[in-house]
């Protein structure tokens, strides 16, 4: 069933992205140095990422094939016309940037933030689990969100010192912070749900592979390099924006693999 579950997957990864950029966005924005044309292609990315998101809405599998994968349609249902308000709020946010308007748009990132988180928490439900309103399982999306979009969005932001010699490290390095702390609290999940004995049993080869590329490369190698990128954005932003673009494939791959999981085992990793 794992075909099935796949649109789902890449809903939510998308989703991810699009949440956790608008995260980004208004963190660093709250700095009051972040620079105006940052601001616009992270939000004409997220605006893309979720807008692909909802395209992928009606494609979630229904009935009996939603029933054999053990997905739940009430919460996937409500997760499309959330991703509707979603993708409202992050074309507000969007059209924000292009305001004077600090306050109005530190408001937008926040609302948008908030109810993306909302939505994410919802398609966990949707997992197939016997606890579905697992604390943990709810959590991993909105860390995912974080972590994705910050490292997206810390990667963009990196580009904007090549055409500004003189804009402060600060917004950088604040941006990757971002990006260590959300993937400590997600190695501290996925330790919490190791030690409670969510891993025993029988795995598929296919999907021990992708626990070994969560963990080895979507988590402590995205570590690693996201520390590493805050280090040097202090001394050269340019190997710092390098950094992150491999920060940004880790995570990525690493979301999808926790993803796949995910949706056709339920353990929330």
């Amino acid at each position: 069933m794992a075909i099935a579950t796949l649109p789902i997957v890449l809903a939510v990864v998308l989703a991810e992205l699009a949440v956790g950029g608008s995260f980004v966005m208004w963190f660093v924005d709250r700095g009051g140095r972040a620079p105006s044309g940052f601001l616009k292609l992270v939000a004409f990315v997220d605006a893309g990422a979720i807008a692909a998101a909802l395209a992928l809405v009606p494609t979630f599998p229904g009935g009996d094939l939603a029933a054999r994968a053990g997905v739940d349609t009430g919460p996937l249902a409500a997760f499309g016309q959330a991703v509707v308000l979603v993708t409202i709020l992050v074309v507000i946010q969007l059209i924000t940037t292009f305001l004077p308007a600090r306050g109005l748009r530190l408001g937008a990132g926040l609302i948008t933030f908030l109810a993306g988180i909302a939505a994410l928490g919802v398609i966990a439900i949707a997992r197939p689990a016997q606890s579905p309103f697992d604390p943990l399982a709810i959590a991993a999306l909105p860390l995912g969100a974080v972590a994705l979009g910050g490292t997206d969005g810390a990667m963009l932001l990196g580009h904007w010192y090549l055409v500004t010699p003189k804009l402060t490290p600060g917004p950088l390095r604040r941006a990757s912070l971002v990006v260590v702390f959300a993937v400590l609290l997600q190695i501290a999940l996925v330790a919490i749900v190791w030690f409670r004995g969510d891993f025993t049993g029988t795995w598929e080869t296919g999907l021990s592979v992708a626990l070994a590329l969560r963990i080895g490369v979507g988590l402590f190698m995205t570590l690693i390099v996201a520390v590493a990128a805050w280090w040097t954005a202090g001394m050269n932003t340019q190997s710092s924006t390098g950094l992150l673009y491999v920060a940004l494939g880790c995570v990525f791959a690493g979301e999808v693999s926790a993803r796949v999981i995910f949706f056709l085992t339920g353990i929330p990793i």
